[in-house]
């Protein structure tokens, strides 16, 4: 039975947690939160002033931000903050913005920032915004200093990316994660998350909603032999917390106050169980690939990038379904062994063909991860053999934690949450979403359910079209 204090864990008593976690812990296989505070309360935004002046070594503050607008109240947030540490620190204002408008995680822009805290002698970084503005600071202060206090202001729950030790950074047009470091200081004002947009904290209840697969994609791969960080703690934060925000769907469209909180708080921990696996595997498995192929293709298509959260949400519809039809007519009797294990040339052609439209560049990224996912498929055939062995068994425990795609559609429908591509902004279109799922395998060295499809042979067109026509049924999908 999980440690209650994991399951209701409280990310702001960080201690309390840290001690849950070391009871848990008999292997010593999680990694420590390298955090000092994490505030989520209304008018958490005054208390600025005091958190620099308790964690920086100097009155010098670089703050960062992009070129959108906030709010608090009528006010503009960023000014207000602006304003707010201007009177007892020496405040440079950092403006990110690329020449599209589109703010993107590239080191382009995270070496505007590391010149910035350089140039202005920075005793800390203040970054304001959503998640790419939170990645580009980790990875630009790591590179600096892991000693400079970074906070982070939080603009909207848009995403689990405030609470983790990983930037998502896009290298030769492929998004990878990348070790950074935490936020010294999160700071979420309730007051001011309330009065985002509607659309991005959706896309943070669509981001956790990979709570329903990514998890069980990281068992599958550690019960094959594919990945041995898998630990039950990281999932024991999430699971109960995240049952209690998707039953409570409705109430987020009513912009309930303490469903809101909820959300918040099950953002945090969700970038907390990365950090504290020391990967994204916690909240991260065949919906985030998918999401991830999405993204690469919008440059090409000159079309901007949807949110997120919300390609998340329905890439985890689309993986909740490929589970449900596996557990329902997988037959471990019938595999043909011999026939799960590509060669490279023929693997390397087909990775070539997926990404080979976009860039070269993007498919020879491509292929150094795949080529290392496939040799290390080969070397744990034994692992394979065993787990048809235990499917019963296997399928059990994967049963335990899974919902339906039903009632996944039915409380996303609730809260108002876009459950197809078309529904994005800008939509997708269903060719580019039928390559996303179909080619989302070849996309990186992590193994996951649309990885063993594929190498049993089912992930192919025919299996696309009935996920498709499943998710149709739902009221979801393209």
């Amino acid at each position: 039975m999980a440690d209650q204090r994991l399951v209701y864990a409280d990310p702001c008593d960080l201690d309390a947690l840290r001690q849950a976690l070391a009871d848990n812990d008999p292997e010593h296989k999680l990694c420590p939160i390298q955090m000092d505070r994490i505030y989520i309360q209304h008018q958490a935004i005054e208390l600025l002033p005091d958190i620099v002046r308790e964690h920086a070594k100097g009155p010098k503050v670089l703050m960062v931000t992009d070129a959108t607008p906030y709010y608090r109240g009528e006010r503009s947030l960023k000014e207000e903050i602006y304003f707010l540490l201007s009177r007892t620190c020496d405040v440079r204002w950092l403006v990110l913005d690329n020449h599209d408008h589109v703010l993107h995680a590239v080191d382009e822009e995270s070496q505007k920032i590391q010149q910035a805290i350089r140039g202005h002698g920075a005793d800390c970084v203040v970054g304001i915004g959503g998640g790419t503005v939170t990645d580009l600071c980790k990875d630009a202060s790591h590179a600096v200093s892991d000693e400079m206090p970074l906070i982070i202001v939080q603009t909207a729950l848009s995403v689990n990316a405030f609470s983790d030790g990983i930037s998502i950074m896009l290298k030769n047009g492929v998004k990878s994660s990348l070790p950074t470091r935490y936020p010294s200081i999160l700071v979420v004002d309730l007051d001011v998350v309330r009065q985002a947009p509607m659309e991005r904290n959706l896309a943070g209840y669509g981001d956790v909603m990979a709570t329903w697969t990514a998890p069980v994609d990281w068992y599958l791969a550690y019960r094959l032999g594919m990945n041995n960080t898998y630990n039950d703690p990281s999932c024991d934060i999430l699971r109960r917390q995240n049952t209690e925000l998707l039953d409570a769907s409705g109430k987020l469209a009513e912009r309930d106050p303490d469903t809101f909180q909820l959300l918040a708080r099950v953002l945090t921990l969700s970038g907390l169980a990365m950090g504290i696996a020391g990967e994204s595997c916690p909240s991260s498995g065949t919906e985030h690939i998918i999401t991830h192929l999405l993204d690469m293709s919008a440059d090409k298509q000159n079309r901007d990038v949807a949110f997120h959260g919300a390609q998340v949400a329905v890439g985890t519809i689309f993986t909740a379904i490929a589970w449900e039809i596996l557990l329902a007519e997988f037959d471990p009797t019938k595999v043909d062994l011999d026939a799960c294990y590509p060669d490279e040339e023929k693997m390397h052609g087909e990775v070539q063909k997926a990404f080979g439209w976009i860039a070269q560049s993007t498919a020879d990224e491509c292929w150094n991860g795949y080529q290392k996912k496939l040799a290390s498929w080969k070397a744990v055939r034994p692992a394979f053999e065993d787990l048809l062995a235990h499917w019963d068994e296997f399928a059990a425990e994967v049963k335990k934690h899974l919902v339906s795609p039903a009632y996944l559609c039915q409380q996303m429908h609730a809260a108002g949450a876009p459950t197809r591509y078309r529904q994005m902004t800008p939509p997708i279109d269903p060719d580019t979403a039928r390559w996303a799922l179909r080619d989302c395998h070849l996309y990186r060295n992590r193994f996951t359910l649309s990885d063993l499809l594929y190498y049993i042979g089912w992930w192919n067109e025919s299996f696309i079209e009935r996920l498709i026509q499943r998710a149709e049924e739902l009221d979801a999908g393209l």
